[in-house]
């Protein structure tokens, strides 16, 4: 987040707010093509590699898939919005930025696979050391063109780049340490992509019905108001993604969680309640930083910090959400979880450039509330028939004990002394 929002603010700093518009429109399209070009495949892994007695050709098959996958995505997503024109199209009369977008698309992706492996090994301190090591060295290297003179989106969508191929470079390395990289002959075998593929594209609408939206609004803004209002849309935006990391680590983890063996009474409960907590935590932190923090970057963007009273509600109806798809993913429940997501992101996409024309930026942040809100009643309404029917809610535990105890005394005849009753989920008289 800290190294993050130091990017963002030098570039601010220091680009035109129309170039910087420009910059953040290719690196969002570079992150659209993550969420594309993972088919699934990082959340299928959450699920089988804890099942895995020895994860290397898996670990291996993945990485493959998703980084030539990124590449195919890429090209398309480039040949489409050069024909389209305005926009983000108009950055690739420069062919070095395709270059550094392809580049920028292939190593962001390939990280983000690494996320899902450490995550699905309980190795998040790895994935914290590479994350580190990503942010310094793109704002290391952003900090050194700049100083050289070099000012343009080549040097944003560079450095984002740079960074994650640096990540990359040292997910390998981590992965080597561990005994369970790349290694051997006949590694990757066709049978292999196809038996991970079948459960990645199962997660694959939801994976992309949820986190695309977020990439999709920076172009329609592009092409509908101004390279500099995506600037200032898109620095709001990394301010409020910073804390989005919270609800998806918590979806995350808690699919981890819920796919290995054994019984997890309370686990959902807990990771809602972690997540709602550092969420408001950290969005109240948001709110009151981001009118010092935008003005610092500049008069032009100073305005815009009545956007995240608006975002941030938002990312705290999300903590519902993600818990809900975390559930989902782990009960191979996608389809449903699926189509939340598909409501929400029509909600939140389909009006948007309407609402951009009609009422800018606000509008668009009305649109992200609503479509938040939508999501989370769902999702509520669907945690909360899930416990009613398998019976792991606190007080439903407790029904069902009360009625046990009745049994028992009817049958045996005699006084039972009632159990006490402690924790989320009741234990068997």
């Amino acid at each position: 987040m800290v190294t993050g929002l130091l990017f963002w603010a030098l570039a601010a700093i220091l680009l035109a707010p129309a170039e910087l518009g420009l910059a953040s429109a290719v690196v969002a399209a570079a992150l659209l093509t993550v969420q594309i070009g993972m088919l699934g495949v990082g959340p299928a892994i959450l699920t089988l590699l804890p099942a895995e007695t020895e994860g290397r050709r898996l670990i291996t098959t993945s990485l493959l898939t998703v980084g030539l996958s990124s590449l195919i995505v890429a090209t398309g997503l480039l040949i489409i919005t050069g024909a389209l024109g305005p926009g983000v199209g108009q950055a690739w009369d420069d062919p070095t930025a395709a270059a550094a977008f392809l580049a920028a698309a292939f190593f962001a992706t390939t990280a983000y696979q690494l996320d899902h492996i450490h995550t699905a090994q309980c190795q998040a301190h790895l994935a914290l050391m590479r994350s580190l090591l990503q942010s310094l060295v793109q704002l290391a290297v952003l900090a050194t063109c700049l100083a050289g003179g070099y000012r343009s989106l080549n040097t944003v969508v560079g450095a984002v780049a740079a960074g994650a191929a640096a990540s990359v470079l040292l997910g390998l390395l981590q992965v080597y340490r561990a005994g369970i990289g790349p290694g051997g002959k006949n590694v990757l075998r066709f049978r292999q992509i196809l038996n991970l593929l079948r459960p990645a594209l199962r997660n694959y609408p939801l994976m992309l019905a949820d986190r695309a939206p977020g990439y999709v609004l920076p172009l329609i803004i592009a092409a509908t108001l101004s390279a500099s209002a995506t600037a200032a849309w898109y620095v709001v935006w990394m301010l409020a993604t910073a804390v989005f990391f919270v609800q998806q680590s918590a979806g995350y983890s808690l699919q981890t969680k819920l796919a290995a063996p054994g019984h997890h009474p309370g686990l959902v409960v807990r990771a809602l309640r972690i997540s709602l907590l550092l969420t408001l935590a950290a969005g109240g932190v948001l709110i009151g930083a981001s009118p010092f923090i935008l003005q610092m970057l500049g008069s032009q963007y100073a305005p815009h910090w009545v956007l995240l009273p608006l975002l941030v509600p938002a990312l705290v109806l999300s903590c519902v959400t993600q818990i809900y798809y975390g559930v989902c993913r782990a009960r191979a429940q996608q389809a449903e979880a699926t189509a939340v997501a598909c409501l929400a992101a029509t909600v939140a996409v389909v009006p948007a450039a309407a609402a951009a024309h009609l009422y800018g930026l606000p509008g668009v942040s009305v649109l992200w509330l609503a479509a938040q809100f939508v999501a989370a009643l769902v999702a509520a309404w669907r945690l909360r028939d899930t416990y009613a029917r398998t019976g792991t809610h606190p007080a439903s535990a407790r029904r069902r004990a009360s009625r046990r105890l009745q049994a028992a005394r009817r049958h045996y005849g005699r006084a039972i002394k009632r159990p006490q009753i402690s924790g989320n989920v009741a234990a068997d008289p």
